[in-house]
């Protein structure tokens, strides 16, 4: 049902909470009168003027009976009174995120949503970058969650543009600084800035890079069609030394050591228990083999065929895990195809759940970067008609016309650094941040030369002074 349609309704039921006799109040602070028809362990049902509305016991903070019912503040009037139970507190969120008790009088837990990607939204290192997650960071510091889930749906083989895929030629390896960097922000830099959540891992899809990202977890659960791998393609970016072993082998490991960071940083937090290199290697390299061996809880991995169980033997391919898989070697804790059911997994039962607020955040930083994004390519575009011999025709004038551009592309360049990636990506070297700072500069400088020249021309336009009139009191 749309929002503006239920807002309207729940505007039309307030309207007539005079004449009800039972108040449902809202976690979010509105108040929906009417008389309680039924009630069971899911949901209350309310009738309105022969309206029936159903309201999940999850979006209700407290029920006020007819016999409960305070009476309306002295000298308030039947209108106002009803116009404010459809107003939120103010501040809005004053009491947004006010806890809930049960029962028994314990707090009942907060379960905040992180998104790591939503389908078409899904790239690492454009929507799914360091900058986005530590803009998330003063709504959960004002939130305080007791746990947080980052509910990763992220499949590469879903993108033609994914971060690897930068011309061979034209990347450099920092690029891959970024995984480490994001789980830095979600281990590390969450907890410098008071937020002390429980981290918990549900992968949906976690084909590419975002695998690594979800191996940095103690808690991982997937859903039952979840993948964990695709890491292959990363591989491929070192192809082009492979005929070097000297060069080769140290590309190699280098890049490995990058992509091992997340994990390493994961056995940190899970005081020494998390996720093995040897599992990493193998999802990355098609000619690794993995088998693998139960101890207890814990799985050990070989990049050999010595293990209990041959898990890969094929080397064309690198290894990808299955949900039923991923259990089965303990890579995740269980599975589940809703987030209720997680939680369940995870031993929660009544708890509240905000899936909105940093869901809010990621989708504006999406929106603004493919905004920022599409404004450099109509800059380029200009910038290339120009060179086609499209535009002002006078040298300055077109200097100036494509420093103007320039500089607008650096802007957002320095704004989002996935407008940069995807620049580098889509129009080569010449567009990363240093390339632009230079060209700007010589630009300038061309532009202060031809001032000059103009300057000097005019100058050497003089001679003798003119003469005319005859000066003060000339005659």
């Amino acid at each position: 049902m749309p929002r503006l349609f239920i807002t309207s309704l729940l505007t039309l039921f307030a309207m007539s909470s005079a004449f009800a006799e039972d108040q449902v109040v809202k976690i979010n602070g509105a108040i929906v009168s009417g008389q309680i028809i039924s009630e069971d362990e899911d949901a209350v049902v309310l009738s309105i003027r022969g309206i029936e509305l159903r309201i999940p016991k999850s979006e209700i903070r407290e029920i006020v009976r007819d016999e409960e019912n305070a009476p309306a503040p002295a000298g308030a009037s039947e209108s106002s009174s009803a116009a404010s139970m459809v107003e939120m507190p103010e501040p809005e969120t004053a009491k947004k995120w006010e806890r809930r008790k049960d029962a028994s009088g314990n707090q009942v837990p907060l379960v905040a949503v992180i998104p790591v990607g939503t389908e078409g939204r899904e790239q690492v290192g454009t929507d799914i970058v360091p900058e986005v997650y530590e803009a998330m960071i003063p709504v959960l510091r004002e939130m305080q969650p007791d746990y947080v889930v980052f509910r990763v749906n992220c499949n590469d083989k879903r993108e033609n543009g994914y971060w690897y895929q930068v011309k061979r030629e034209e990347s450099s390896m920092n690029d891959f600084d970024l995984l480490g960097e994001i789980a830095d922000v979600w281990h590390n830099a969450f907890e410098d800035e008071g937020i002390y959540a429980q981290p918990i891992c549900w992968v949906e899809d976690a084909v590419g890079s975002s695998a690594v990202l979800s191996l940095s977890f103690c808690d991982l659960y997937t859903s039952s069609e979840a993948t964990i791998g695709g890491l292959q393609g990363a591989a491929q970016m070192f192809e082009r030394v492979r005929n070097d072993e000297n060069t080769y082998g140290k590309y190699r490991e280098a890049f490995l050591g990058m992509f091992r960071g997340p994990l390493e940083l994961g056995r940190v937090r899970c005081d020494g228990v998390g996720h093995d290199n040897a599992l990493l290697d193998a999802l990355v390299y098609p000619d690794m083999r993995l088998s693998a061996t139960w101890q207890g809880r814990t799985v050990k991995w070989e990049l050999n065929r010595k293990g209990s169980y041959i898990v890969d033997d094929n080397d064309k391919s690198a290894v990808e895990f299955s949900a039923k898989a991923a259990g089965d070697f303990l890579i995740s804790k269980g599975m589940a195809d809703d987030l209720e059911d997680v939680l369940l997994l995870h031993d929660l039962v009544d708890f509240d759940l905000d899936d909105i607020s940093c869901q809010e955040v990621f989708d504006d930083y999406s929106e603004d970067w493919r905004k920022a994004l599409a404004e450099c390519r109509a800059a380029v575009e200009e910038i290339q008609e120009l060179q086609a011999g499209i535009g002002p025709s006078d040298a300055m004038r077109q200097l100036q016309f494509r420093l103007t551009r320039i500089k607008k592309i650096l802007r957002m360049i320095n704004r989002y650094s996935a407008v940069e990636l995807r620049c580098q990506m889509e129009f080569g070297r010449q567009y990363t941040k240093l390339a632009l700072e230079l060209q700007i500069e010589q630009i300038e400088e061309q532009l202060r030369a031809m001032r000059s020249n103009d300057r000097g021309r005019q100058g050497g336009r003089g001679g003798a002074p003119r003469g005319g009139g005859r000066g003060i009191g000339g005659r």
